[in-house]
């Protein structure tokens, strides 16, 4: 999850991306790491509790590796063409709608993790992805807790809105994936 951190160099403009060859290799890289991601979903899909929420998460994971597949393919087909701006944008326009779908999967795999996940296997793979996402909710419930506990009222006795965002699957990410 964490190599698709360096997927924003690819999506606002190339900046840090000079040359068609970088431009192509940062494209592989987000496509591989699509790939990798939905590799980690389908372990969720497999063990969530929630058939629905399962079930949305097999869609949503066979979005993302086909775009995955679209943007490896294209960036393979404009690696033997010349460098052109119209190239160039359906590369960026490909991995910005990968990033859309890698979005929305992974608000999906929070709602799964939610939801709670079967007993695992002994696959070490699987093991990991569980202490993941129970890492995950444990952090998501102490946040929800102090916003219970620590909120100050205003006059009509409602608890004021709280400035900090809750923990995401995605923001824990670098600490365990690092690429």
């Amino acid at each position: 999850m964490a190599r698709l951190r360096g997927a924003p160099f690819l999506i606002l403009g190339g900046k840090g991306v000079q040359t068609k060859e970088q431009l192509i290799a940062s494209a592989r890289k987000v496509a591989t790491s699509g790939q990798d991601l939905a590799r980690l979903i389908r372990i969720i899909a497999k063990n969530c509790i929630d058939p629905r929420c399962s079930q949305e998460l097999l869609c949503v994971v066979e979005q993302t590796q086909t775009m995955s597949n679209q943007l490896r393919i294209i960036s393979s087909v404009k690696a033997s063409l010349a460098r052109s701006k119209s190239s160039e944008e359906l590369l960026l326009g490909n991995a910005q709608q990968l990033l859309r779908a890698v979005s929305k999967t992974v608000r999906a795999a929070e709602a799964a993790s939610l939801r709670g996940l079967r007993p695992l296997s002994s696959d070490a793979e699987e093991l990991e992805v569980a202490a993941f996402c129970m890492q995950w909710r444990q952090k998501l419930l102490q946040h929800r807790l102090q916003e219970t506990c620590d909120r100050d009222c205003d006059e009509l006795g409602l608890r004021k809105a709280s400035t900090r965002a809750p923990p995401t699957l995605a923001g824990l990410a670098p600490e365990h994936y690092e690429s």
